[in-house]
């Protein structure tokens, strides 16, 4: 597979983008295309960095902020906000094979969208608090967070067994190797040192904060569920992302 065909392929993986007949929708092909999941969050942040810009310019922020955050939602189409809600509608069962159950469901329960309302409640009100100390480290946060929220997917399949031996993801998450995780790491960290160069060194203490929200999840899905599931990875996505905007917030907040 070539490396545009691989970037295709996490690009259709990831978002709602077109991709023609560049991608391959193979679990090996996937697999390989791991490395690319951080340049593929790296687009959309950038993507959506962009278009906050543009929109605080005619807008008052709060308007742009729901604006940029509907257009998010609409790149990939709620996939790791549903992983989330499955993850958290689980919550309501005691036995590992009912939570995995509770997750196959497409309803959503209380817990569910309980976790999905305060989502882009924290995510809205720490971006708005962002643009109001610094217009140009909250579009850096932007794009970071999604960088990072894609490469947690990664860490995950690497280092924390499936838990359904008979999904057709097992395959996937399989196939993503130690190799794959250096390569996406390596990609994460030179995508933050340029952004590093734009704003300041100091936005690459996002790369351990963003590995302690993945270890943490990664142990807390192996310990409840015995392993991760595809809603597991979404909802990994979701914490990291916040985790960025958060912290982030806390520096300049400290400052």
């Amino acid at each position: 597979m070539g490396e545009l065909s691989a970037l295709a392929t996490a690009t259709m993986f990831l978002t709602r983008l077109p991709t023609g007949k560049l991608a391959s929708g193979e679990p090996a092909e996937l697999a390989r295309s791991s490395r690319y999941f951080p340049v593929v969050g790296f687009g959309i942040g950038v993507l959506l960095a962009t278009c906050l810009a543009l929109l605080l310019k005619v807008f008052p922020a709060s308007v742009a902020l729901g604006l940029m955050l509907l257009l998010s939602i609409r790149l990939t189409g709620a996939f790791h906000e549903d992983g989330l809600a499955d993850v958290a509608d689980s919550a309501g069962a005691f036995q590992i094979d009912r939570k995995l159950e509770i997750m196959r469901d497409s309803r959503v329960g209380t817990y569910g969208s309980l976790a999905l309302i305060l989502l882009v409640l924290i995510k809205l009100l720490s971006l708005w608090e962002l643009v109001q100390l610094d217009v140009r480290w909250c579009l850096c946060a932007l794009v970071a967070a999604h960088v990072l929220s894609r490469w947690s997917s990664v860490w995950l399949m690497v280092f924390v067994p499936y838990a359904r031996p008979e999904a057709a993801n097992k395959v996937v998450a399989e196939g993503v190797t130690l190799r794959r995780l250096v390569e996406s790491t390596l990609l994460a960290a030179l995508l933050l040192i340029l952004l590093a160069y734009w704003v300041s060194p100091a936005i690459l203490f996002l790369l351990p904060v963003a590995w302690l929200v993945t270890v943490l999840a990664g142990r807390h899905f192996e310990k409840t569920f015995g392993g991760i599931t595809g809603d597991c990875l979404g909802a990994t996505n979701q914490l990291v992302e916040v985790a960025v905007y958060l912290s982030v917030l806390g520096v300049l907040s400290w400052h």
